[in-house]
């Protein structure tokens, strides 16, 4: 990570949205509003390009929510079962 240029990161993360935007399948982005490594501007983000996920921001939490809570089971329960 130290070695990586502004350039390296540029490229990498254009890469990244491209392989994102070939995504065809219903995608769930869950986010931690505490997240210090997803953004709310990144999130939002995948919600417009590729295959535009469905956003679901739990108040409280930092980047992973650990889905041991009712609201954040109902949240992957409602896309699976297509809520």
């Amino acid at each position: 990570m130290k070695a990586a240029t502004p350039e390296m990161a540029q490229a990498a993360e254009q890469l990244l949205w491209q392989l994102y935007e070939q995504i065809q399948a219903d995608t769930l982005v869950l986010r931690g509003a505490e997240s210090d490594l997803l953004s709310a501007q990144t999130a939002q983000s995948m919600s417009q390009r590729g295959p535009g996920a469905r956003v679901v921001e739990f108040a409280g939490v930092g980047h992973a929510p650990t889905l041991v809570s009712f609201d954040q089971i109902a949240a992957v329960l409602a896309f699976l079962c297509g809520a």
